[in-house]
């Protein structure tokens, strides 16, 4: 059938498929998405020109320039990005705290788009599909990626100093014949991408790119920590260290999963009344007591909480967070990154006590197999992501994303690829 839409068989009255209802902002999206399917066949194989956000000096505001995107590879997909997110990652490499300065690059990894050609030896994703790019990836021949109790892939972990792709060592991005570098292997501050396609995970394409695409990073590192890590029980207590963007999402699990205390630590007070959209039931903060905050937390609890998880990455907190929970049957996960030089010291009577110490990264989630289903868990609505979402801003506009962040104002800044 030759149909403008997506979905030829949508009823135009009623604008259902089947049994779903979608808006009219959802049928001219899927109509511009039909237009871009039909243009890939003629960029495919072709370097593309578009614009992207280049980082040329650690710190400098981002600057618009036109770039050319070379075709994906073997293993590679090309994708069209639409939407994408600042995360502190972003912010911290830009800043070249964390790394030896890779200059120019372009940052970006919590995005949502549209797939516009893959390259040799690619046969689960297709033009069309609509993906989440994902900074650790799941190459499913691993023995990590065989295990069911790791994400850790050999091939595609995330690797903060590579600059290149995996597959031959060179970048996909130049201008004027110059290499610009790659971020953990998405680059998402560009109109198109190329990805290995290890990194992307496939999803409802009914799911609005606009909000899932916090998911393909802080949100289910946050998330997956409480639900597939720390596993409270419901009627349970949990404490989360740190109110940011990931101990939110911490928090938001933690609701889900029917915890009956949920306790936010956080040294800003200005946190607490949002925490509250959150199901965050009560607050500390380590600041107005003179004692050690996980003493409080086990006057507060008759012991200690259940569960708790730590999001800050100091490792005072982390210890806090190891010894506020209940002897006998506590769980304390680790979610934050500490500084290198960092070291953990608890007393050995603390975990010969039963109290449990897990680590955690990006909620134990495997990208392509486990975060479609997380995308569903917001499609029926058990999972809320607006909340997350305090900020929008145009892709020209995309420094101002930066200035929310260094401010600390609000959680996440969608930017749009397309204004």
């Amino acid at each position: 059938m030759n149909s403008p839409y997506k979905y030829p068989f949508l009823d135009p009255l009623t604008h259902q498929i089947g049994s779903t209802q979608l808006s009219k902002s959802h049928i001219v999206h899927s109509i511009s998405e039909r237009e871009k399917l039909e243009m890939a066949s003629s960029t495919a194989g072709q370097v593309i020109r578009c614009r992207a956000a280049v980082a040329w000096e650690a710190g400098k505001p981002l600057v618009i320039e036109e770039v050319e995107v070379a075709p994906p590879q073997a293993m590679e997909v090309r994708v069209k990005i639409l939407y994408t997110s600042l995360c502190h990652t972003d912010v911290y490499f830009w800043e070249a705290k964390g790394q030896t300065p890779l200059f120019p690059r372009i940052f970006g990894h919590e995005a949502g788009g549209v797939v516009e050609s893959v390259g040799e030896g690619v046969s689960d994703l297709k033009p069309g599909d609509h993906v989440l790019p994902v900074f650790t990836g799941e190459c499913k021949d691993c023995a990590h990626c065989k295990s069911e109790e790791s994400n850790m892939c050999d091939l595609l972990r995330i690797n903060v100093d590579r600059g290149v792709m995996i597959g031959d060592g060179q970048s996909r991005f130049s201008i004027n014949g110059k290499p610009i570098y790659h971020f953990v292997g998405t680059s998402t501050f560009s109109e198109y991408t190329v990805i290995h396609v290890g990194c992307l995970a496939k999803i409802n394409p009914l799911a609005p790119l606009d909000k899932v695409c916090v998911l393909s990073c802080g949100i289910s590192t946050g998330l997956g920590a409480t639900l597939n890590v720390a596993k409270p029980k419901k009627g349970s207590s949990v404490a989360v260290f740190g109110l940011g963007a990931v101990g939110l999402a911490a928090a938001e699990g933690a609701r889900i999963a029917g915890a009956s205390r949920i306790i936010g630590v956080d040294l800003n007070p200005k946190r607490f009344e949002e925490a509250k959209k959150f199901g965050v039931t009560e607050f500390v903060n380590p600041k107005d007591h003179d004692k050690p905050v996980q003493e409080v937390i086990a006057e507060m609890t008759d012991g200690g909480v259940d569960r708790s998880v730590e999001c800050t990455g100091n490792i005072n907190a982390m210890i806090s967070a190891f010894e506020c929970v209940h002897d006998g049957w506590g769980v304390a996960v680790l979610v934050g990154v500490p500084h290198k030089d960092a070291e953990f010291k608890t007393h050995p009577m603390n975990v010969l006590n039963e109290r449990t110490l897990k680590g955690t990264f990006f909620g134990n989630y495997k990208p392509r197999t486990d975060l479609p289903n997380v995308v569903e868990k917001y499609m029926n609505k058990e999972l809320e992501l607006e909340k997350f979402i305090t900020h929008q801003v145009p892709f020209s506009e995309i420094n101002k994303a930066f200035e929310y962040m260094l401010n600390g104002d609000g959680l996440r800044c969608i930017i749009n690829m397309e204004a």
